[in-house]
C-alpha cells in the first residue's frame, strides 16, 4: 500500500522536478504581492497533475487555518524535506519570503541539473555495457549451442578454449535461471549489508579512494554541499542548522561523518574553515574560500564560488572519465565477442584443413 501511494496514486509526493517548478512559481507570485495561501491556491487550480493538486490543496487548507508555511509543509516530509522546511522557516523569520524562495528555486533547479549531468554522463557507457551483455548472451545461448551440435557429430578433439566456451554456454542454457537468482539474492543481501553503518562507511571510503571515480564522486558531493550551505547561509539560517541540513544532502557516509565531526568542533568554538579543514576530506580550495568568507563577512558568496569551482572540476573530470571509459568498454566488448568467435571458429578451420 505504501509503495502504491508513493508511486502510482494521487497521494504520491512531489518529485524534485515538481518541487523546483512549484517553488519558482510561488516565488514569482509572492514577489508580485500575492498572499502565500492565495499563491498555492492559484497553482492548485492551474495544475493538471492529480498528485500535485492534492499536495497543494493540503497546504492551502493548513495555511487557511492560520499555520505558517513552514508548519503547513511539515506535515508532508516526503514532498518537502527538512532542508526545504528550514529555508522556508528562515524566510518567515527574516520577512523576505519572495527573495528567499527565488534563491531556493534556483538552488533546486541547479541541484536537478547537476544530477542530470551525472546521469547523462553515465548513460552512454551504461548503454554500451547493456548492448555488450545482450550480444554475448545471444551468442552464448543461441549461436554456440547450434554450433556445438556440429562438433558433437564430428567427434573430434576440441581445443581448450572451445571446450571452455561450450561449457559456459551449456551452463547458461541449463542453469542460467539459477545464476539470475544468485545475482538477485546478491543484490538483495548487498543492499541489506549497506544499510549497516560500519559496512556503508567502508564501502564509501573505498569508492572515494578509487582512481578517476573517487575524485569525481567527491567533486559532485562537494558541489552539492557548498551550494546547499551557500543558499542556507544567504537565507540567514544559523550556521549549525545549515551544516546539519547540508549534511542530509550528502550521499557518502564518509563525508557525513566528517560533517558530524565538524559540528562538534564548531560547538567547541572553532571556525567553520578550521573545523572543516581538520577533517582532511574536502578540497583545500573550498576550505580556503570559506576562511576568506569568514574573514570578509561574505561567507555565502565564497561558498557559492566554491560550489561553482567544484562543478567546473566535475565537468572536466566527467569528460575525462567518459572519454577513457567508452573506448575501454568498446575494447572489452570487442575482445569478448572475438574470443567467442575464435574459440568456435578454430575447430571448424581445423576440420576444413583436415578435409583438404
Amino acid at each position: 500500500q505504501r509503495f502504491w501511494n508513493k508511486w502510482f496514486s494521487e497521494n504520491k509526493p512531489l518529485s524534485r522536478a515538481d518541487l523546483a517548478i512549484l517553488t519558482k512559481q510561488v516565488a514569482i507570485l509572492v514577489r508580485s504581492g500575492v498572499q502565500i495561501d492565495e499563491a498555492f491556491s492559484i497553482l492548485s487550480e492551474e495544475t493538471n497533475q492529480a498528485h500535485v493538486k492534492a499536495v497543494l490543496n493540503d497546504v492551502v487548507i493548513e495555511l487557511r487555518t492560520g499555520l505558517s508555511l513552514s508548519k503547513a509543509i511539515a506535515d508532508q516530509p516526503l514532498s518537502f524535506d527538512p532542508l526545504y522546511q528550514g529555508v522556508v522557516g528562515a524566510a518567515e523569520q527574516s520577512g523576505k519570503m519572495g527573495p528567499v524562495l527565488t534563491q531556493l528555486a534556483e538552488f533546486l533547479e541547479k541541484r536537478q541539473a547537476l544530477k542530470s549531468k551525472a546521469i547523462g554522463a553515465l548513460a552512454y557507457p551504461a548503454m554500451l555495457t547493456g548492448v555488450a551483455f545482450m550480444i554475448v548472451l545471444f551468442l552464448m545461448t543461441y549461436v554456440v549451442p547450434q554450433i556445438a551440435r556440429v562438433f558433437q557429430s564430428a567427434k573430434q578433439t576440441l581445443p581448450f578454449s572451445t571446450r571452455l566456451i561450450l561449457a559456459l554456454s551449456d551452463f547458461l542454457v541449463n542453469w542460467g535461471w539459477l545464476l539470475a537468482l544468485l545475482i538477485v539474492a546478491g543484490i538483495f543481501y548487498g543492499r541489506r549489508a549497506l544499510s549497516k553503518e560500519n559496512v556503508r562507511l567502508k564501502v564509501d571510503r573505498i569508492l572515494l579512494n578509487l582512481p578517476l571515480l573517487g575524485p569525481l564522486l567527491l567533486g559532485f558531493e562537494t558541489a552539492r554541499f557548498a551550494d546547499t550551505m551557500a543558499m542556507l547561509v544567504s537565507a540567514n539560517v544559523p550556521i549549525l542548522t545549515a551544516l546539519r541540513s547540508a549534511r542530509s544532502t550528502l550521499g557518502n557516509s564518509v563525508l557525513r561523518s566528517a560533517i558530524d565531526s565538524t559540528e562538534v568542533r564548531l560547538r567547541e568554538g572553532a571556525s567553520l574553515a578550521r573545523a572543516l579543514g581538520s577533517q582532511g576530506v574536502f578540497s583545500p580550495i573550498l576550505v580556503h574560500l570559506i576562511r576568506s568568507g569568514e574573514a570578509s563577512g561574505k561567507l555565502a558568496e565564497m561558498l557559492k564560488y566554491g560550489a561553482q569551482n567544484a562543478e567546473l572540476e566535475c565537468e572536466q573530470k566527467t569528460k575525462l572519465f567518459t572519454s577513457l571509459l567508452e573506448p575501454l568498454l568498446i575494447l572489452i566488448m570487442g575482445l569478448m565477442v572475438l574470443g567467442i568467435v575464435m574459440a568456435v571458429m578454430q575447430p571448424i578451420l581445423e576440420m576444413n584443413s583436415g578435409v583438404r
